[in-house]
C-alpha cells in the first residue's frame, strides 16, 4: 500500500462540493471547507508530472473561479514538484498519510466513553468549533455519500471529543479528531481511535487511515504509539501569499 493508493480515499471521504476535469487535473469548485477540498490534484495519483500548458490550464481554471491556484501534490510526484519549484510555488502543510490494519487496534471503549452517532450532536459541533472545524468543514461531512459516522467522546463525566470517519473500498479514513483542551492527555484520543478501528472492522474495512501534518507533534506521537505507519505524504503548493478561499 502506497500513498498514491490511498490518495483517492481522501476525496471520497472528504469530498469537494464539485469538481472539473482540466487536462490531467481535477480542479474542485471554490469551497470554504479548507485546502483539502479546494486544492487541484492529478486525477491519476500514480502519475508523477504534468506538462507546463496543463498546469497553466489548471491555474486558469482556478483563476476563473476568482481564487489563487492551489495544488495538492504527493511526495512521489517528483516531476510535478519540480515544475512548481520552477513556477515560483512554495510548499506548505506537509502531511503524512498513516495506515494500520484496523483489527490491530480495534477494541470497544470503556463504558460511556465513545459513541458512534449520525448525525452529530450539537455538543460535538461545539467541540469541533473550538478546534477550528467550522461549519463549512462540517458541511463536507454531510455531503459524504459513503458509509460514515461521527464519534462522540466523553471523559471525566463531560463531553470532550469529536471525530468523523468514512469508508471507501477497504479503507476507513478518520478526519477531524478533536479533543477538548481541558481534558487532553487523559486517554480519550486512544479510546476514540480504537473505537474508530472497531467501527471500521464492523463495516468491512481492512485498514484505518489518518492524515496528520508533520509539525503536529502531539498527534504524531499519538498515532505512532498506536503503531500507525506512514505510507506516503503530500503537501500543498501555492504562489507566495496565495491562500485557498
Amino acid at each position: 500500500m502506497t500513498g498514491a493508493d490511498v490518495f483517492p480515499v481522501i476525496a471520497a471521504t472528504w469530498p469537494p462540493i464539485g469538481v472539473q476535469t482540466i487536462g490531467p487535473f481535477l480542479v474542485p469548485a471554490r469551497d470554504k471547507g479548507g485546502n483539502r477540498v479546494s486544492a487541484a490534484r492529478l486525477a491519476d495519483p500514480h502519475v508523477t508530472t504534468a506538462l507546463e500548458d496543463e498546469i497553466a490550464s489548471a491555474e486558469q481554471g482556478m483563476a476563473d473561479q476568482g481564487r489563487a491556484p492551489l495544488f495538492q501534490v504527493l511526495d512521489t510526484q517528483s516531476g510535478l514538484q519540480s515544475a512548481f519549484d520552477q513556477r515560483g510555488y512554495i510548499a506548505r502543510d506537509h502531511t503524512d498519510i498513516l495506515l494500520i490494519p484496523a483489527e490491530e487496534i480495534a477494541a470497544p471503549p470503556p463504558p460511556v466513553t465513545v459513541f458512534d452517532i449520525w448525525p452529530p450532536l450539537a455538543v460535538q459541533a461545539d467541540i469541533w468549533n473550538a478546534g477550528g472545524v467550522d461549519l463549512a468543514r462540517r458541511d463536507v461531512m454531510n455531503r459524504v455519500s459513503r458509509p460514515k459516522t461521527s464519534l462522540f467522546g466523553r471523559i471525566a463525566d463531560q463531553p470532550a471529543g469529536a471525530a468523523f470517519i468514512a469508508l471507501h473500498n477497504d479503507i476507513a479514513m478518520l478526519h477531524a479528531l478533536e479533543v477538548a483542551q481541558a481534558v487532553r492527555r487523559k486517554g480519550l484520543a486512544v479510546y476514540m481511535m480504537c473505537a474508530a478501528a472497531q467501527w471500521a472492522v464492523e463495516n468491512g474495512a481492512t485498514w484505518l487511515c489518518v492524515l496528520v501534518t508533520q509539525q503536529n507533534e502531539g498527534a504524531q506521537r499519538l498515532y505512532a504509539s498506536l503503531g500507525m505507519k506512514p505510507v506516503g505524504s503530500y503537501m500543498y503548493r501555492e504562489k507566495e501569499g496565495g491562500m485557498a478561499q
